[in-house]
């Protein structure tokens, strides 16, 4: 169990209590420990270790307020108590109780001799002191014999039954107020500051210092100095003056770098120039000594101030020639690695610094002995750069799944650093030789390698490394593809493919931690191969519309590819096997047909067509086999797709075109049976089956739009095309029909539809027909809807007559009305009064109210056209005669006239 100091009295206790002082339960103790526990079950590099650490700090802030509350009440209680009586010491050296005080127990002393229970030194409450501290009177605290009474023992403190403790420990008082700097961040400052003043002062005088001293004179003063600087850290260290130590370590470093430059041009013999080789050189020279030196001082500065001159140095190098450029730049990367084993081994007073000194400069080892690596491949001819290239991308991608590998075994530290900067400057090198060469395969491979150096970044900190991992997998992946491309002149749709296929088959071999990431990465390899293929099988398209020959990307290669990734989606997750290999097999056709029509235009020209005629009906078999909704909704729109780029093919194609509106009326017949077998088929979901109607719906209105031409084009030339739109509307409006007597819900949407399109194409064979009489245009819709209508008040008696009977009855009735009226064909005008007694008849026989209104108005307005049409027959005197008539007979009948409208109002609203 774990234990802490009691708040109370400041002994080992628990968060369940303290046997000392008798305290109960403490709350934050017991999250003190929660705490604890969760710290130390978390990783360092958590980021959410620093919520709970912030907690833990309110925890303890806490504890110290409860500790401070115990304190004032002890003092509290020992201020209320009376002050203890100063005991008197006999000659005989026995101690005695003075008056009032306490005493021992009733009962006297134990058989051991020492007091009784009862007995107490201290008031209760009171804080008693700790031993071997005097007490404000002077006299020795209790647990420390009086002179001369080294035998009695002094009473221990009592917790009475009441549970009053007896607080036996005083916390020490709070520290003194302490400035807004600290004195480390005093000294810090001031010797950084000396330090960059005396590193400026050694540089200028290097570099000016010849012109007053000569050489001679200038590599004399700073050898001195050089070895002053290196020898005064052994004393200081002897004194602990750590700190000053490191910086003069620090100007010892600089210093033996300008006495290097000083000496060069001393001793350097006559005509030699100063190049970067030289520079490289000595710098290559010092850093070695500087290794040594720090194996010997245990200076920290020492190692930190290694890498800016290892950068002069390496860049220096990198401008040399090619093998004396890579001879120097892996010295300087020896001296480093010599350094930081050093640094590790030996380490100073400063372990921390040294720690993060070697990391550094055992990662730019690395990247030295990288960089070097690189300058040699520069160097190379040109026919081996790509090659090169590959192999550094392969490595790099190595380097990254290792990374992967050691993130999974929680590797951290130094060993991560060192692979991150090799990984780095792999990748470096790799994009830099990639460009260099120019090769277009070296694309994918450097982009893979991008991703999967990026990724690892961007999610620091993540416990789920999965897709790193895989990334990096994935980049391994393509850079062999790539190796086999630029190496073997392997086909690179073929060599992705291979490594897709080794991979996949390779994942469940290898098993945890390789074998999951693996697969992943065999996935997207054989993603993107399929992808590239698509699309140079899509490129073929217009290669088929232009008439161009095809380009070098595509040839044989690319159907040959896609059929073996078809067969290789059983390696495929059993859901997404089926749109896998429509995928593949789809664009396998497509590539296919246009490769065998570009043989021979003239002898294959139906070819394409057919070939996306079965890509359509490749779509309608993954639209049902699929097990994915996202693969259901690409079936449906690939059914849409192909068959519009089918039509568009057969325009071209004398062998398949079937003439004027030919191709828009089996576009019409695609799109009917699209939408009966969208809507009638048996179903998995919802959403997939209503893309499929939408995609028919459109495919519908734009086959009728290229099908209005047509039409157009036919009425001109009254050629047999002028009929096709009226067939092709007519096919839709079947299969329409059909769509509402198989969905099941929303049938009447279709059944609107239905019968608006059905009006259309009546219209249209109509027109075709060069018929222009009104009543052929409107009477068979107005029919329909009538009929459409007495079946609704069949099933529906609560519709009303307005509902089901008024649209048809003005459809019918209104449009002849119009045109009947004024001096117009007799005919015509009986017509529309006999169908108006017909509506009147049949709204008083089955009492429907929208009939027998209708029906009255159009026959009254019928009526007052026929008595607009003989007013010049009446006579004059016969107006007013029938006006006084009516007058009197309706000032006579008055009463029971209004009996008889009110009676004729009831019954219309009784009427439905």
């Amino acid at each position: 169990m774990t234990t802490y100091n009691c708040p109370r009295c400041g002994r080992p206790s628990t968060a369940a209590g303290c046997a000392a002082c008798g305290r109960g339960p403490e709350p934050l103790l017991q999250r003190l420990g929660d705490l604890d526990a969760v710290l130390a079950s978390m990783p360092t590099a958590l980021t959410s270790r620093a919520a709970v650490e912030a907690e833990r700090i309110e925890v303890l802030g806490g504890l110290r307020d409860v500790a401070s509350r115990y304190l004032a009440e002890a003092e509290r209680q020992a201020q209320a108590a009376p002050a203890p009586q100063v005991p008197q010491t006999p000659a005989s050296g026995v101690p005695q109780t003075a008056p009032g005080a306490v005493g021992l127990a009733p009962g006297g002393p134990d058989a051991a001799g020492q007091p009784g229970a009862a007995t107490s030194p201290v008031a209760p409450g009171a804080a008693a002191p700790m031993p071997g501290t005097p007490t404000a009177a002077g006299l020795p605290a209790p647990g420390t014999p009086p002179h001369g009474q080294l035998g009695v023992q002094p009473p221990q403190p009592h917790t009475p039954p009441g549970g009053s403790p007896v607080a036996s420990y005083l916390p020490p008082p709070p520290p003194p107020p302490r400035g807004e700097v600290g004195n480390k961040t005093v000294q810090t400052v001031l010797l950084s500051l000396g330090g960059l003043l005396v590193a400026a002062a050694l540089i200028i005088f290097t570099a000016v210092a010849w012109r007053n001293m000569g050489n001679g004179g200038r590599a004399a003063v700073l050898s001195l100095v050089t070895i002053l600087l290196l020898a005064v850290p052994f004393p200081f260290k002897r004194f602990k003056l750590w700190a000053t130590a490191e910086t003069f370590g620090a100007l010892g470093a600089l210093a033996l770098w300008c006495t290097t430059l000083a000496g060069y041009y001393l001793y350097r013999p006559p005509g030699t120039d100063f190049g970067p080789d030289t520079v490289a050189a000595w710098t290559a020279g010092v850093l070695a000594v500087l290794a040594a030196y720090r194996g010997v001082s245990r200076l920290s500065a020492t190692s930190w101030a290694m890498l800016p001159l290892a950068a002069v140095g390496a860049s220096y190098a990198a401008a040399s020639g090619l093998g004396l450029a890579v001879v120097l730049m892996l010295t300087i990367a020896l001296a480093l690695g010599l350094a930081a084993w050093l640094t590790a081994r030996f380490p100073g007073r400063f372990t921390r610094s040294d720690l993060w000194a070697s990391r550094l400069l055992t990662c730019a080892a690395v990247v030295v002995a990288c960089s070097a690596g690189l300058r040699a491949a520069f160097g190379l001819d040109d026919p081996v750069v790509p090659t090169a290239a590959a192999i550094v991308a392969l490595l790099a991608a190595a380097n990254l799944v290792g990374i992967g590998f050691a993130r999974r075994l929680r590797v951290t530290g130094t060993p991560m650093l060192i692979a991150a900067s090799a990984a780095g400057s792999l990748v470096l090198c790799a994009w830099t030789l990639a460009i260099r060469s120019g090769s277009p395969e070296l694309v994918v491979p450097s982009l893979a390698l991008l991703v999967a150096a990026v990724i690892p970044l961007a999610t620091f900190g993540s416990r789920d490394d999965t897709w790193a991992f895989t990334l990096a997998q994935a980049a391994g992946l393509a850079s062999l593809a790539a190796f086999a491309a630029v190496a073997f002149d392997a086909p690179d749709l073929s060599a992705y493919f291979a490594a897709f296929l080794i991979a996949r088959l390779a994942a469940p071999l290898l098993g945890d931690p390789l074998g999951g990431p693996l697969k992943l990465a065999s996935y997207l390899t054989g993603a993107g191969t399929a992808l590239a293929a698509s699309v140079t099988a899509i490129t073929g398209i217009g290669v088929l519309w232009s008439g161009d020959a095809p380009s070098g990307l595509f040839t044989w290669e690319v159907p040959i590819v896609l059929v073996a990734l078809g067969f290789a989606s059983v390696l495929l997750p059993a859901r997404f096997r089926a749109e896998g290999a429509a995928l593949a097999v789809t664009f396998a056709v497509v590539s296919a047909s246009i490769l065998v029509w570009a043989a021979d235009p003239q002898r294959w020209d139906a070819v394409p067509f057919f070939g996306f005629v079965l890509c359509a009906v490749i779509g309608l078999v993954a639209a049902f086999a699929s097990r994915t909704l996202g693969g259901r909704c690409a079936g449906w729109a690939a059914i849409a797709v192909w068959s519009g780029v089918a039509a568009l093919t057969a325009v071209d194609t004398a062998s398949v075109n079937p003439g004027d509106g030919g191709i828009p009326f089996w576009l019409t017949v695609t799109a009917a049976a699209m939408l009966v077998v969208a809507i009638g088929a048996p179903r998995r979901s919802r959403p997939d089956r209503v893309l499929g109607v939408v995609l028919a719906h459109v495919l519908a209105g734009i086959a009728a739009f290229a099908g209005l031409w047509a039409w157009v084009e036919g009425l001109i030339g009254s050629s047999p095309s002028r009929y096709l739109l009226s067939a092709q509307i007519g096919v839709y409006t079947l299969a329409l029909v059909g769509a509402a007597l198989m969905a099941p819900v929303r049938k009447w949407g279709y059944v609107i539809a239905a019968l608006c399109t059905g009006t259309l194409g009546w219209w249209a064979l109509l027109a075709a027909n060069s018929v222009t009489t009104l009543e052929f245009f409107t009477g068979p819709p107005a029919a329909i809807l009538f009929a459409i209508g007495l079946w609704r008040l069949e099933k529906r008696p609560n519709a009303g007559s307005w509902a089901a009977l008024a649209a048809p009855i003005l459809v019918g009735i209104g449009p002849s009305l119009l045109l009947a009226l004024g001096d117009g064909e007799p005919a015509r005008r009986v017509g529309v009064g006999a169908a108006a007694i017909a509506v009147i008849v049949a709204g008083l026989g089955r009492r429907w109210q929208a009939p027998l209104v209708l029906g009255s108005i159009a026959l009254l307005v019928l009526t007052v056209n026929e008595l607009t049409l003989v007013w010049d027959y009446i006579p004059v005197w016969i107006p007013p005669a029938i006006g006084g008539v009516v007058l009197i007979g309706a000032g006579a009948t008055f009463e029971k006239r209004r009996r008889d409208l009110a009676r004729i109002r009831q019954g219309l609203k009784a009427m439905r």
